[in-house]
């Protein structure tokens, strides 16, 4: 056969429109994503792309039929010439209303003529078949051709669908969110849900959403930001937070999101990551005084932005147990600055008009006991910001005496770390330090490794200290300063066992804690026999177990409620962490809270709780052991939260349950402080008594929260009443009313230099005092 070009309608014209038009729409859609971005997603799955690639295909085949004069197509040509008409039928009517508007696009490079695609090879299609010489009718085999692409099409647009449908539904009455989950579990698709957690506008993929769209909204309400049920949504369908995830890109290319913005910018959330921003550098220093049963510990990042415009970096820090922040840092023009500590409002203040000028802020703030909420901004394009987060930290005494202390971890983020890159830990003592850890190696008093993401956030590497044998009894001091006269405390640590007067083990059955619970089943026979202890369950169907003295017969029913478990999706505890709390609401209650990532805020399940907490007379000690890294949902300000003992997981679930189990009222060592009249001693020690009484009266407000706030800024520490900001300049700081802060408000790492003067001090006088000895007694 030859073909050619004859001056006809069917001929070359109608090879650039019917053809090279509808491809030329598939590449630009493939490459920029025009008409996702603005109007809606033609192609949101491979399925998606077959069916619209398939017009083009089709038509092309049509064509060289048609322009053979006289040749007749093959019966199968003819269905699917009908599939090709229904797919081309859906786009044109989603496609309807921005015709109008595209036409005074086609003066730019032609652009405008894309929308019009889909209706220039649907009318190529159906006068085709019929200029098509069939050797029988074929008007049955169109038909069924085209309900054949109607039911593909409606196939392919079910699962989005259902998203709209959920996500719609998930706004709702408690009934209707369940109905939301329930569906998107069974035929939603997760990835489109993921991009509406990104902020996507979440417009109709097909025919079948533009129906639901409509008789949902009406013709004029489309709804286009959805983001947060859609990120609560992902939740609990999946058991994970959305921006564990990078987004999903649709089609076979990755395509540039001309639209896209950072909607978490200047926020009180990590957020949504960022394309561009990656971690490329980090360090761990710390110094360890041992017999003040501390650590000082600093950890520097670099951030790089490989995007072409300025982005902010935003990430979550899980400190070590019973830490508090001391320091922070931010690298501007090269140089170190330190941050200003005063009031959580006035710093949050102050960074969100820098952010709004575009300058060079540095935010921190806690999120919940023992976690830092870390933002830094801006990154310009193509260049790296480095900034320094500093904390003080106690060594976890254990029953038996044997002292720990975790390493950090970043635990929630809004930009990559890759796999080949390392963190470089080095911590040194004043006394000889060990590691269980392997990545990590003990010479003397240094500890010293590198590892890499996963590693940290799987284990928590650990550095030990000699084990507590006797009481321990240290004094610390700030000197005077100003008009402020010096301020001691006294730390006493002393053995003890625990006093634990009832129990509620609230566990989290998100589909991650599958291998927890097994834990947790093993670890029950460590509960003291005869303490009151009950088990509550957030799953789809709660499960409750009221408080009663501990035996086999209570053990059997809570290890049949646990192996009944159905792990699914993810969990929103609060309330019936609520419920667990209310019915151990007494001195001495705890509740041990065993759950996973909490990344949702619960707004609609937290009403039982704020009223439990505002008032209750009494409430119980809360105890969390968070089995899978993540955010750990908290209420800002409220003791419950902010006193909680954050349990930091080792390599080994089983044994980290028994050891709080066995505490609640076997052998503990516990820390006091006291304020004294006067002492000697390391600051850290009052960083750490301040970080207790603050945490425990966070919601004190008027002249007792201005004292608060004084205190926190004297002793340079980040609290739930006090957060630290660093700023570009010493006039930008007083033109937010915030003090300019001073080099000596902040502890250091001695340098490697600096401990061995110290050393050669120590034996200096040692030798001069016995030197001394020896001639007195001569």
């Amino acid at each position: 056969m030859s073909y050619r070009f004859a001056p006809s309608p069917i001929g070359l014209p109608a090879l650039i429109f019917a053809i090279g038009l509808p491809i030329a729409a598939i590449l630009c859609e493939l490459v920029a994503g025009w008409c996702a971005s603005l109007f809606f997603d033609p192609l949101p799955t491979f399925l998606h792309l077959l069916l619209v690639a398939s017009v083009p295909i089709v038509n092309l085949l049509l064509w060289m039929i048609v322009r053979e004069e006289g040749a007749s197509g093959p019966r199968w040509l003819a269905v699917a010439a009908g599939v090709a008409i229904a797919v081309a039928t859906t786009y044109t009517v989603l496609l309807l209303p921005i015709l109008p508007i595209s036409v005074p696009a086609i003066l730019l490079f032609g652009l405008g003529l894309l929308p019009f695609a889909p209706l220039a090879a649907l009318v190529f299609a159906v006068r085709s078949v019929r200029r098509i010489r069939w050797k029988r009718p074929v008007g049955r085999l169109v038909a069924l051709g085209v309900v054949l692409g109607i039911a593909v099409s409606a196939a392919a647009d079910a699962p989005a669908t259902a998203v709209h449908l959920a996500v719609d539904r998930y706004g709702g009455s408690d009934d209707d969110r369940r109905s939301a989950v329930r569906l998107m579990r069974a035929v939603g698709s997760r990835d489109l849900l993921l991009r509406l957690a990104y902020g996507e506008g979440g417009r109709v993929t097909g025919l079948l959403g533009a129906f639901t769209s409509l008789w949902s909204h009406g013709p004029f309400n489309d709804v286009t930001d959805r983001s947060t049920d859609a990120r609560e949504l992902y939740y609990r369908v999946t058991g994970e937070a959305y921006n564990a995830r990078a987004k999903p890109v649709t089609g076979l290319a990755a395509r540039a999101d001309w639209f896209n913005f950072d909607r978490d910018l200047g926020g009180e959330q990590v957020g949504a990551r960022v394309p561009g921003l990656s971690l490329t550098g980090s360090r761990i220093d710390g110094s360890a005084a041992v017999a003040d049963n501390l650590a000082y510990v600093e950890w520097t990042v670099e951030v790089a932005n490989a995007a072409d415009i300025q982005n902010e970096a935003r990430f979550t820090l899980a400190m070590p147990e019973g830490a508090v922040a001391s320091r922070a840092t931010l690298w501007v023009n090269g140089e170190p600055r330190e941050a200003s500590v005063a009031g959580r409002a006035a710093v949050r203040a102050a960074y969100q008009r820098v952010v709004s000028a575009r300058r060079d802020p540095l935010l921190v703030t806690t999120d919940g006991a023992g976690r830092l909420l870390v933002q830094a901004f801006p990154i310009a394009p193509h260049a790296t910001m480095k900034l320094r987060i500093g904390y003080t930290a106690p060594f976890v005494v254990a029953g038996d005496g044997t002292r720990t202390q975790a390493l950090p971890a970043i635990v929630e983020r809004n930009f990559e770390i890759a796999d080949e890159l390392r963190h470089h830990v080095w911590i040194d003592g004043d006394a000889p330090l060990g590691t269980k850890d392997t990545a990590l190696s003990a010479a003397g008093t240094a500890v010293r490794g590198i590892l890499a993401d996963t590693e940290l956030l799987a284990r928590r590497s650990e550095f030990t200290a000699s084990a507590l044998v006797t009481p321990s009894l240290r004094t610390g001091l700030v000197a005077a300063a100003n008009t402020l006269p010096p301020l001691s405390v006294e730390q006493r640590i002393s053995p003890s066992r625990g006093d634990a007067s009832a129990v509620m083990i609230l566990f989290d059955a998100s589909a991650p804690m599958a291998a927890t619970g097994a834990a947790l089943a093993q670890a029950l026979d460590a509960i003291p026999a005869g303490l009151p202890v009950g088990l509550t369950v957030a799953a789809d169907d709660p499960v409750t177990i009221p408080p009663a003295p501990w035996s086999s017969a209570q053990r059997t029913r809570m290890l049949d409620a646990l192996k009944a478990l159905d792990y699914r999706g993810g969990q929103d505890d609060l309330e019936v962490l609520a419920d667990a709390a209310a019915r151990v609401a007494q001195p001495g209650g705890r509740v041990i809270w065993v759950h996973g990532a909490q990344p949702v805020d619960g707004t609609r399940s937290r009403a039982a709780l704020e009223q439990l907490l505002s008032r209750a007379t009494v409430l119980p000690e809360l105890i969390r052991y968070q089995a899978v890294p993540g955010r750990a949902t908290t209420m800002t300000g409220q003791p419950l939260f902010e006193t909680a003992r954050m349990v930091t997981p080792g390599t080994d679930p089983v044994a980290d349950l028994r050891a709080i189990f066995t505490g609640l009222r076997g052998p503990v060592w516990r820390t006091d402080y006291r304020p004294i009249a006067a002492g000697t001693g390391s600051p850290h020690i009052l960083r750490l008594w301040a970080a207790r009484e603050l945490a425990a009266n966070a919601m004190t407000t008027g002249k007792a929260r201005d004292l608060q706030i004084s205190l926190a800024r004297r002793l340079n520490v980040v609290t739930p009443v006090s957060g630290a900001v660093v700023l570009e300049t010493d006039r930008d700081y007083r033109a937010n009313d915030l003090p300019v802060p001073s080099a000596d408000d902040v502890p250091t790492i001695p340098e490697p230099e600096t401990w061995a003067l110290l050393v050669i001090l120590a034996l200096a006088a040692g030798w001069l005092w016995r030197r001394r000895a020896r001639v007195v007694a001569a």
